[in-house]
């Protein structure tokens, strides 16, 4: 089918029906309310076999469903309230156990094995990965937290920020002066930039509307310094080590300066839209091709239109899809040039790639509702 303005609800409404069949019910593995997601290594490709429960997707098809929430007809925001309720049991086992309020990537109330491989125990010393600044703030968007935990939150991210350019060596060497928040909350963790983290923290303090401090600002540097260089296509895995594809952060861009403007964002619009025109014409992924199109939509311009196939094989196009939106990179966790090396000689084993079938639903939802 052609996807066009004339797009009836029916379709958004059916879909969203599938993405609220795939949240777990009752499993013998997976937590009751998550969106299943699965871990393969880099050139494996889709698999189900390897498990995973984490909060990250859960969180995501939350903020992305409240987001398209008004813009949907009556039927359909209902199936979303009932998704958002059967989400909240969830949160607690993912937050800091000692009532810090930051969040995991995985469960922090029980101990389980860790899902990559044995590296990781040579690297950090530890089975677990300390808490992340991406998890935290999207799962606090997600569960619509009040303003003051927001802000109690925000003071405590400044804790996180403004390292020494000799703690940041695991990024090119002109950001590694910028002052901004490293993607986790470990203090004995390596200090890691990532700009679609750096984008996701910026989208919690623009929709809290909460007052910009001097590692905010620095943030927006390094995002400003990244579109001026290209480097989200030249260097995207040195920016990006933990989603490392050009369409997914401008994605990430987009998504932030929907939200709210910020003017020193503004001017480079053509630019990201002209890149991800690019992108678009030389991609044959589905997946990707619907992310740049919603991208280039969030930015105020007309995507080109798609041709879609039918639902089944729509779906499974979608759903079992190879790219993965989220990467674990063990070998970003070594300092520069080691880490490049790593990549160049050891990619396939140090590169995990996360999938997560319903999230990848809502993005397609995302697509369809944007261009009703």
């Amino acid at each position: 089918m052609q996807v066009s303005a004339q797009t009836d609800t029916s379709s958004v409404n059916c879909l969203l029906r599938r993405i609220e069949k795939q949240q777990i019910k009752s499993d013998r593995f997976f937590i009751k309310g998550i969106f299943p997601s699965y871990i393969d290594q880099a050139y494996k490709g889709f698999s189900t076999k390897n498990k995973d429960n984490n909060i990250f997707f859960s969180a995501l098809i939350l903020y992305t469903l409240e987001t398209l929430k008004p813009s949907l007809d009556h039927s359909s925001q209902q199936i979303i309230d009932t998704i958002i309720a059967n989400t909240s049991v969830l949160f607690p086992k993912f937050v800091n156990q000692t009532g810090r309020g930051t969040y995991n990537f995985w469960r922090t109330d029980t101990a389980f094995p860790f899902p990559y491989n044995r590296w990781m125990e040579h690297i950090t010393h530890s089975w677990q990965l300390p808490d992340d600044m991406d998890d935290t703030v999207m799962s606090l968007i997600a569960q619509q937290a009040d303003d003051s935990t927001a802000k109690r939150m925000h003071t405590l991210m400044q804790g996180f920020s403004a390292y020494s350019p000799k703690k940041v060596r695991t990024v090119p060497k002109k950001y590694s002066t910028i002052p901004a928040y490293s993607t986790w909350f470990g203090k004995k963790f390596p200090v890691f930039y990532d700009v679609c983290v750096a984008s996701n923290v910026l989208t919690f303090v623009q929709q809290y509307q909460l007052a910009w401090t001097k590692a905010d600002t620095a943030n927006l540097q390094l995002l400003l310094t990244a579109i001026a260089s290209k480097d989200y296509i030249k260097k995207v895995g040195a920016i990006s080590p933990y989603y490392m594809h050009s369409s997914v952060v401008l994605y990430h861009f987009a998504r932030l300066m929907q939200v709210k403007e910020i003017p020193l964002l503004t001017p480079y619009k053509p630019q990201l839209i002209e890149d991800a025109l690019g992108l678009y014409a030389n991609s044959h992924n589905l997946l990707e091709k619907l992310m740049l199109s919603s991208a280039i939509h969030k930015w105020g311009y007309d995507p080109p239109a798609l041709i879609l196939p039918a639902n089944n094989e729509l779906y499974d196009l979608i759903e079992q899809n190879d790219l993965p939106f989220f990467v674990g990179n063990m070998a970003a966790y070594f300092a520069k040039p080691f880490n490049k090396i790593l990549m160049a000689s050891l990619k396939k084993i140090l590169l995990y790639h996360h999938y997560c079938p319903a999230y990848n639903d809502v993005l397609l939802l995302e697509y369809l509702a944007l261009n009703k």
